[in-house]
């Protein structure tokens, strides 16, 4: 429509400057009748009146020209003296060699047809140039109005701030692609609006797409980082980096200016299969939810200010331990209390020696005596009272030379190795007896699974080798399905008991004590059971650290597809570690890996590889949480290591794009 109406106004310009020229011509043949005078005025005024009241131009400017005729008329009949001029008789003959020669008047036409083409050059430029001047370099004037108003709003030349802002300036109500233009950004942009979903007025910023869920920190995904020298990636949740195209924001990874630039209140979060035509996004959703309570307000107004004003993603450089010496401190303190409950316990003697029971006094032990070590991921040979570390799995472990014996490692394993165990070797006589003890003891909400071996029967004082395993699900987020397991080798004169914690145990104490009684008896599986629910009673007061309980943002949502099915959503070991009905803004593994979002839920623990998105890979370790989807596969480190696929979200999920609005 807007182009028809040019069309016409450029047609009404040449009318005008048609007539003009017509008028002009006119005083060409009055430029044979009176003078060079007459002709200036004419076209003087007739510029000048043209401007100002064209109908009525013509009129006076034809009163100029026969006012200046009869002037000049009278001037020519009057002889200087006052007499009158007879015209002169016209030469009936020529002299056959005089040239023919052009009367004056001929000279006087054509000197006044250049000066009025000149004039009417002149004229028709300076009339382009100052007289169209104001209405083009004032945008507030009336016909620039009228020109963007004919001029549908959200289009390329008169872009909208925003699909809300179009919503609301026009009755525009369906979905789809329009141009932007927010406050402070220079060029038009095209973006798709959703103007039917939950009031609408949502635009479209960015979305997320996993590009290979088998290949960690790959190049392909463009919403991880990593910090490491080798990588080059950049924090793209972080800066004002824009990549992808909006037709295609369902089968890679994309962002436009507004993610940064827009001024908004609330997001809105939908998951659809990849290569869906954005088009039928919303038709196709699996899930779909957004905010209602304008928390971009306080935050500056979009994600990115989100980020780099209060909720940045700087990865810890080194890791926090679990604290174990006052716990193994605390254990200790109770010996008294524990052994009490074993009739004729032994005191055994430690020796000299600070990795080995060389020999426990009165034959506890042969020639080599007794010697445990720990294995979980990396290993060490155990010396009493020492404290050890072991990053890949940000285990800490120590000891304590009281009566039982204890040893305790508190077992982050953050890379989720899968097995750990405690070997003890060692060296009896000839002629024992062999008795093996498991169970399980609950107090609360903790939990403490044993597994023993006791010698017994000869009138040397008996040994049980008891390994435990404690965990609280509730307060500690301990895992649930480990399982202990054990098995005893005997060469000669050597027994050696090896005590396996299987299946990727995560927040869980796992300890050793070694009982014994005077003249070989048996430690009876009810004394044992006693000794262990005391030994319990310092774990009750142990507080885990909750190092991924750093400053993050949790935000309630609204589901608008998709909430019946939010428990296929969550992976089935998630179940308890997350709450749905909300969006968490940031995240933090318990190695350090941050992660932008949490979609859908909120984070209970800290096992957002599992859930989050977008991590930040961390500055110390081996870890590899760092895809777009980081381990919505349920695989931890590498390829090769599979955990449980009670981890992992379905293959629809990972196959899926996360959309990101904003309004």
């Amino acid at each position: 429509m807007h182009h028809f109406i040019y069309t016409i106004r450029i047609l009404i310009h040449l009318c005008n400057y048609s007539r003009f020229l017509l008028r002009i011509l006119f005083f060409v043949h009055v430029c044979y009748l009176h003078t060079l005078r007459a002709l200036i005025l004419n076209v003087f005024f007739l510029y000048i009146l043209n401007l100002m009241v064209p109908d009525v131009s013509f009129l006076i400017c034809s009163f100029v020209s026969f006012y200046v005729l009869v002037q000049d008329t009278k001037r020519q009949l009057l002889q200087p003296s006052g007499t009158v001029a007879l015209p002169a008789l016209p030469k009936t003959t020529k002299p056959l060699d005089q040239k023919k020669k052009h009367p004056i008047r001929f000279w006087r036409v054509f000197v006044c047809v250049v000066l009025i083409v000149i004039i009417v050059i002149a004229v028709i430029i300076i009339h382009l140039t100052f007289g169209r001047k104001p209405s083009l370099a004032q945008s507030n004037t009336q016909e620039v109005a009228e020109q963007q108003q004919q001029i549908a709003y959200g289009t390329l030349n008169n872009p909208a701030l925003s699909c809300l802002d179009l919503k609301n300036s026009t009755e525009v109500t369906t979905d789809g692609y329009y141009y932007l233009k927010p406050l402070g950004t220079l060029i038009p942009f095209q973006v798709y609006c959703d103007m039917t979903t939950a009031g609408g007025g949502w635009t479209l910023v960015a979305s997320v797409h996993e590009n290979d869920i088998d290949r960690k920190c790959s190049t392909g995904d463009m919403w991880f980082s990593n910090d490491q020298p080798e990588y080059t990636m950049s924090r793209n949740w972080e800066n004002r980096n824009t990549f992808g195209r909006v037709d295609q924001a369902t089968s890679a990874d994309y962002k436009n200016i507004g993610y940064s630039s827009m001024k908004a209140s609330n997001v809105m979060l939908r998951h659809v299969p990849n290569k869906t035509p954005v088009p039928r996004t919303a038709v196709e959703a699996g899930l779909q939810y957004h905010t209602s309570n304008n928390f971009l307000e306080s935050l500056g107004g979009n994600l990115f200010s989100t980020y780099t004003q209060h909720y940045p993603m700087n990865p810890k450089t080194s890791v926090a331990y679990p604290p174990v010496s006052d716990l193994a401190n605390a254990i200790a303190a109770l010996a008294p209390n524990i052994t009490a409950g074993i009739p004729d316990f032994y005191n055994y003697d430690y020796g000299s020696r600070s990795n080995t029971l060389r020999d426990g006094g009165n034959g506890t032990f042969s020639t080599y005596g007794m010697k445990i070590s720990f294995q979980f991921s990396a290993g060490r040979s155990i010396h009493y009272d020492q404290e050890y570390k072991f990053i890949d799995t940000n285990t800490a472990m120590t000891s304590r030379k009281s009566h039982p014996f204890i040893l305790v490692a508190a077992i982050e394993n953050h890379n989720f190795k899968r097995f750990g165990y405690y070997r003890i070797r060692s060296q009896r006589a000839e002629g024992d007896l062999l008795m093996s003890y498991n169970g399980k003891i609950t107090d609360g909400n903790f939990e403490l699974q044993y597994r023993a071996r006791c010698f017994y029967g000869r009138t040397v004082p008996s040994v049980c080798d008891v390994v435990f395993a404690v965990n609280n699900t509730k307060d500690w987020f301990s895992s649930t399905t480990f399982y202990l397991s054990d098995r005893s080798i005997k060469s000669y004169r050597s027994f050696r008991y090896d005590c396996y914690i299987f299946n990727y145990a995560r927040r869980v104490m796992f300890g050793y004590t070694m009982l014994s009684r005077s003249m070989g008896l048996l430690v009876t599986q009810p004394q044992m059971e006693t000794a262990l629910r005391k030994i319990l009673q310092p774990f009750k007061n142990y507080t885990w650290p909750g190092q991924c309980e750093s400053n993050h943002l949790v935000v309630p949502v609204t589901y608008t597809t998709g909430e019946s099915n939010l428990s296929n959503f969550v992976p089935p070991y998630m179940h308890s570690a997350t709450t749905t009905g909300f969006l968490q803004i940031r995240a933090e593994s318990y190695d350090g890996t941050y992660f932008a979002m949490c979609p859908a839920v909120r984070l209970n623990n800290c096992d957002g590889q599992f859930v989050c998105i977008g991590g930040v890979k961390n500055g110390y370790s081996t870890s590899n949480a760092c895809n777009d989807l980081t381990d919505w596969n349920g695989i931890a480190n590498n390829p090769d290591n599979h955990i449980s696929k009670k981890y992992a979200h379905s293959k629809a999920d990972i196959k899926s794009t996360i959309m990101i609005f904003y309004r």
